[in-house]
Formats: C-alpha cells, sequence, structure tokens
C-alpha cells in the first residue's frame, strides 16, 4: 500500500513497477481466491499468459470440465446410481414387493438358445451378432444354387429367425 493524495492504494506487484494496482488476478489456480493486483498493461500481459489448464493431464482436464458444468457441485453420470441404493437399508420393507422376479425360462426359450448355439446369460449383442452369422450362412439366396436341397436350408433359416425373433423378445421385455 502507498499513498497518493492522501488515500492508499495498491502498487502493482509486477517487478519494478510504480502504477496503481486495481486489477485482480488469481495468483494460481490452487489459490484461487489469493489475487495479485496489477495496474492496466500488466494485468494483459498476465491474462495473456495465464492458463488455468496448464500441467493438468486429459483425466484432470475432463473432470475440471465436469465441475464447471455443475459450478462445482457434487454429481454422477446420468444412469450409473440407483436411486435407492443409500436408503435400502431403511426402506427394505419397501423393496420386497418391487423386487425383480426372475422369470422361469420356458423349453421353446431354451430351445431356441440351442438353436442359436448360446446361453441364456448371453447378451442381446452376442445374439445379433450370432443371428447375423447364422442369417449369412443359411438364407435361401446365398445357399440358393450352392445345395440341391434348398427346402431345408430355407427351413433352417426360418427356424433360425424364429429363435431369434423369442430370444429378443424375452430379453427386452419387463420382469418387473
Amino acid at each position: 500500500m502507498s499513498k497518493k493524495n492522501n488515500k492508499l492504494y495498491r502498487i502493482c506487484d509486477a517487478l519494478g513497477c510504480e502504477l496503481e494496482g486495481i486489477y485482480p488476478a488469481p495468483k494460481s489456480r490452487e489459490k484461487l481466491n489469493e489475487y495479485c493486483f496489477f495496474c492496466l498493461e500488466h494485468i494483459r500481459e498476465y491474462n495473456k499468459s495465464w492458463n488455468y489448464f496448464e500441467g493438468l493431464n486429459e483425466v484432470q482436464f475432463e473432470r475440471e470440465i465436469r465441475k464447471a458444468t455443475t459450478w462445482d457441485r457434487p454429481s454422477w453420470k446420468f444412469g450409473t446410481k440407483r436411486i435407492n441404493d443409500d436408503y435400502k437399508f431403511i426402506f427394505d420393507m419397501f423393496q420386497k414387493d418391487r423386487q425383480e422376479k426372475k422369470k422361469p425360462i420356458d423349453k421353446e426359450l431354451l430351445d431356441s438358445w440351442k438353436i442359436l448355439d448360446l446361453k441364456p446369460e448371453s447378451t442381446i449383442k452376442d445374439v445379433k451378432k450370432k443371428y447375423k452369422t447364422l442369417a449369412k450362412k443359411w438364407h435361401p439366396d446365398t445357399t440358393l444354387n450352392l445345395n440341391k436341397d434348398n427346402k431345408k436350408n430355407n427351413e433352417t433359416f426360418v427356424l433360425i429367425t424364429k429363435a431369434y425373433e423369442k430370444i429378443i423378445k424375452s430379453l427386452t421385455e419387463k420382469t418387473i
């Protein structure tokens, strides 16, 4: 602080500068609430060289963007936390009615899994991939001139398609 016309004022924090420092700038990324004060000329230089993200790796950079997006309030990725995980032990009596019920696998569905040569634990992605492979192999258009037993190939293709449809339907319908 210095006196000028009986008033106190800050001197610019730049080395050797005696001008009034009226423009605040954060000292560092870690000390955003602590300021250096500069004159107009030096604050312009400081702002040109200031890079809040300097020295951050990609993960830290993404974390900073996420924090800034939510105004530094805690958040989590959408869909990663179920709403009642924290209170499950308190409200367990309400959860008993809403528990997912495992539906029994009927014989036709088991046969469908066997036709596609997959296990019931397979994902939709696995089922689609397997169906695509089998459809290319058994589709009547691709086997038309290769085999004399074209009717059998056609029946096999229909069987594969029906099995695929049944499995996809069972995987996509709600169980609650």
